[in-house]
């Protein structure tokens, strides 16, 4: 076991999500001296608060330093990363804004490297849809990021990776694996950008034990590129069918409209798939350079494969749940 002096102390925001994966992963690294989950107090929801204690035990049985916080000042971020050479934030779409206070603390506290949640899309304009991306409240982060960098010397990189299949919810892309029924806006040929839960793990934790030649730079890795029409392909079996609903962007944009004033949640995967259509899936639309050649160990999981690997774990769960059903029944 071996650590780099400058670099042998991590914290990752959030004990969820991504969070918990990239923490398992930077233990099993051996790589680093301490590693710590940076995670709010529980309150409210009873049922989640003992999923996040029992998540919390479970890490903590690892090695896993935890510590909780229970507001977004300056000064709370200021006191959890005491002692802490590099801060991986995990938070959720709902957290993008703590960020701010959050690298104002880590300046505070000595971090020297931080790492904001991306591992998504890059925030491009849509030209389509009138109104602001989920997306642009990270692109604030960004800005305030190399501001405080360039006054402070903290150094930063920026993770794109694309869409995780495994982590967001398939139908949010209007894919529904235990029907095989989908949703294609327009003719699904734009090229989207995939990257599998597991191999953005694995990128994030290569990248941390790397700091001379990752930092202060952004980072393209692409998993697979794939279009819509590939993935319903493997949803449905077929490129056409009573398994598919069709939207022309016009009628998809009209719906997405009624929908939405409406606070329908149905508008999500129209939403999604315009932007894919658009060209708003990828990491690279105007021909950025991918990354993907500093990292040759890795050998990322094509998309395809990923939907596969889902759908027979989604068949394998109902034939479970159908024979429980009956043996209960006798």
């Amino acid at each position: 076991m071996s650590f780099n002096a400058d670099y042998s102390r991590i914290a990752v925001v959030g004990s969820r999500g991504y969070g918990c994966h990239f923490l398992r992963a930077l233990v099993g690294s051996k790589h680093f001296e301490t590693v710590r989950v940076v995670t709010r107090s529980t309150a409210g929801n009873k049922k989640e608060n003992k999923e996040k204690r029992l998540q919390c035990q479970k890490l903590k049985v690892m090695g896993v330093q935890i510590v909780e916080y229970a507001d977004t000042t300056v000064k709370t971020f200021e006191e959890t990363f005491k002692d802490i050479d590099i801060v991986v934030s995990a938070v959720g779409v709902a957290g993008v804004m703590d960020q701010i206070p959050m690298i104002d603390g880590a300046v505070l506290a000595g971090v020297k490297w931080f790492i904001p949640s991306e591992y998504g899309v890059a925030d491009y304009q849509s030209v389509w849809l009138p109104f602001a991306s989920p997306l642009a409240a990270k692109s604030l982060v960004r800005d305030h990021l190399a501001a405080v960098a360039k006054s402070s010397g903290l150094a930063h990189t920026i993770i794109y990776t694309g869409m995780a299949i495994d982590y967001l919810d398939p139908t949010a892309i209007g894919l529904q694996l235990a029907e095989h029924k989908a949703t294609l806006v327009g003719r699904g040929g734009t090229p989207a950008t995939f990257t599998s839960i597991h191999d953005v793990v694995r990128l994030v934790v290569e990248i941390v034990k790397r700091p001379e030649e990752m930092q202060n730079r952004s980072i393209r890795y692409a998993g697979s590129t794939a279009k819509m029409r590939d993935l319903i392909k493997v949803v449905t079996g077929c490129s056409f069918g009573t398994g598919l609903k069709c939207m022309h962007p016009d009628d998809a944009k009209q719906e997405l409209n009624n929908l939405a004033l409406a606070h329908d949640s149905k508008a999500v995967p129209i939403y999604t798939c315009l932007l894919i259509e658009e060209g708003l899936g990828q990491i690279n639309r105007f021909k950025e350079p991918l990354d993907n050649e500093l990292f040759p160990e890795l050998k990322p999981e094509p998309v395809c494969q990923t939907l596969e690997r889902m759908m027979a774990k989604t068949q394998t769960t109902k034939v479970s749940a159908i024979a429980n059903f009956f043996h209960k029944a006798r």
